[in-house]
């Protein structure tokens, strides 16, 4: 298969090439920012809201299959620039499908997020009432409607991917587990007035490219969207617990309570395991030793 990745250079985009890469098909990267490719991967250098660009892009390396990550990727980035975000998750997505109809591609991985739900008491699952808490929730909501709207009108096959909290290495962004275990190695406190009893629905970074190959792959997937998580949602205290078994010298200071953030504490994987195969690996103790490891490599200094 080939298959064109938006933000095939990104944090999760990027494993989900490898991954692609290893089992064999043909991968076009399409990203904003210029690189020169040294493996199998064909770099297209373009944005999302180029349209003719992206047509090209399709039509010259005769795409079967998108798999869409690229966005502005974090709720609270959101915050600050709503109208930015709205613009690359929303248009940059109108003008994706438009280029995908001429071109007639209509097999889409649309990577949505778990921010959709917003707060949810009991257990997340896929036939939740959608109440976002962020302008990212919404460009999400916004996302997967449209897809829905191409089916409809154009026959697309969209299968929207709600990742949760990513983690592990090669993460840019803020994140309570990256942000943890790299103060506890370079011996900065990490203090927070409250979040220790915060339910954080974390997915390591190899499970979330393992998700977003399977929904691609799924020969009949029965639910346009698929919750995308971890084996397990730990408190943010008991990741705290971890970093500190590995570091009994970090100082790691919680407040009692959740944080000011949406809570998921409970995810039902039922769906993803049964239509995509999807069978997350990486328990938090495994992921966050792995992740530890890699940024124990990545810190060091330099002889």
């Amino acid at each position: 298969m080939r298959v064109l990745v938006t933000g095939g250079r990104g944090y999760v985009g990027r494993r989900a090439v490898e991954r692609l890469v290893a089992l064999g098909h043909t991968i076009v990267s399409y990203d904003r920012d210029h690189w020169v490719s040294d493996g199998p991967v064909i770099p297209v250098h373009g944005e999302l809201y180029d349209s003719p660009r992206l047509l090209w892009a399709l039509q010259e390396h005769a795409i079967d299959a998108i798999v869409h990550t690229a966005a502005i990727s974090h709720p609270d980035v959101s915050l600050v620039a709503p109208v930015a975000t709205f613009e690359a998750n929303v248009m940059g997505t109108v003008h994706l499908f438009e280029a995908a109809r001429i071109a007639g591609v209509t097999k889409v991985v649309n990577f949505s997020s778990s921010s959709v739900y917003g707060h949810v008491e009991g257990v997340v699952r896929e036939d939740l009432v959608l109440k976002p808490l962020t302008p990212y929730g919404v460009t999400k909501v916004a996302t997967e409607q449209l897809a829905e709207v191409y089916g409809r009108l154009h026959g697309f096959d969209v299968r929207s991917v709600r990742l949760t909290w990513a983690y592990g290495p090669g993460n840019r962004m803020p994140e309570f587990v990256g942000d943890m275990l790299t103060a506890a190695i370079t011996g900065e406190p990490y203090i927070l007035e409250s979040g220790t009893d915060h339910p954080l629905p974390l997915i390591y970074i190899d499970d979330a490219a393992e998700g977003t190959v399977r929904a691609l792959l799924a020969e009949d997937p029965q639910q346009p969207a698929y919750t995308v998580a971890g084996p397990e949602v730990p408190t943010l205290g008991a990741v705290a617990e971890l970093v500190r078994a590995r570091y009994p010298q970090a100082t790691i200071e919680l407040g009692p309570g959740p944080l000011p953030l949406h809570q998921l504490p409970a995810i039902d994987l039922s769906a993803a395991r049964a239509d995509l195969g999807y069978a997350p690996q990486w328990t938090v103790e495994r992921g966050v030793a792995a992740y530890a490891d890699a940024l124990e490599r990545e810190l060091a200094p330099a002889a």
